[in-house]
């Protein structure tokens, strides 16, 4: 898809959003939001690991979507004690608000990895000590999981238009399959997904899909052409509403 025909079915998405909005509704301020593709890069065609919401979700219910969700007071206070690739730190500043430095970006990506294991019960990390943290980080020091935000590659950041019952300011990682240290459950913890599944990149085209999914898979299946999805110094598109209208700019 041409970077016009992108930006047009994100436009399509928001005029949705636009016209279901409750005259006189508030505006809502963006959240900061972690969000995780695990690739399976063993076999012949790159699988990955979705999700798909339950109908009962007020935010793209039925959608198929890679796992994560905001950035909450646990993320941010274990982000202290971790950090990130330099190269993935400047891609994730770069273009932030001033109150979004280190810390903040090193929580998007604990975010990324804390739903992760919420909604599809994998865990992202190496063995290791880890004093864990309040609820689900909790599972990862019984576990003696160490989480690996380190290993985590910035791939694309969004933010959700106006008008949309959740709005995020989501930063997109992605990591390979063989980061999951520990075997998967039958049963995730929670119950945000009804149906998780690996799905061949050749398939995800069958899906119901959001217009900003749709993009940031093919933002990665051009960097595992190329060869540049494991790179975190590499820029990423960043997509979002100005004046009206969605744009794409490269940070």
């Amino acid at each position: 898809m041409s970077q016009e025909s992108a930006l047009a079915a994100l436009d399509g998405e928001r005029r949705r959003f636009a016209a279901a909005r409750r005259s006189g509704a508030p505006a809502r301020r963006p959240r900061d939001a972690g969000t995780l593709l695990v690739v399976d890069t063993s076999g012949a065609v790159p699988k990955l690991l979705m999700g798909r919401r339950a109908a009962g979700h007020v935010f793209m219910p039925g959608h198929y979507v890679f796992p994560g969700g905001r950035v909450d007071r646990s993320d941010l206070s274990l982000a202290k004690d971790f950090s990130l690739e330099a190269g993935a730190l400047d891609r994730l500043t770069n273009g932030s608000p001033a109150r979004f430095g280190a810390r903040q970006a090193v929580a998007t990506a604990l975010a990324a990895i804390r739903e992760t294991y919420e909604e599809v019960g994998a865990m992202i990390g190496r063995p290791g000590s880890f004093t864990g943290g309040p609820g689900f980080w909790s599972a990862f020091a019984e576990a003696e999981i160490r989480p690996a935000p380190e290993r985590l590659v910035p791939l694309a950041r969004a933010i959700t238009p106006p008008g949309a019952p959740r709005r995020f300011d989501a930063r997109f990682f992605a990591i390979d399959a063989s980061d999951i240290d520990a075997a998967m459950p039958e049963r995730p913890p929670t119950d945000e997904f009804d149906a998780v599944e690996w799905v061949a990149l050749d398939r995800t085209g069958d899906l119901h899909l959001a217009a900003i999914t749709v993009r940031v898979l093919e933002e990665l299946g051009a960097r595992l052409a190329d060869g540049s999805w494991r790179d975190p110094s590499r820029p990423i598109p960043f997509y979002r509403v100005v004046n009206g209208r969605f744009t794409c700019e490269y940070l």
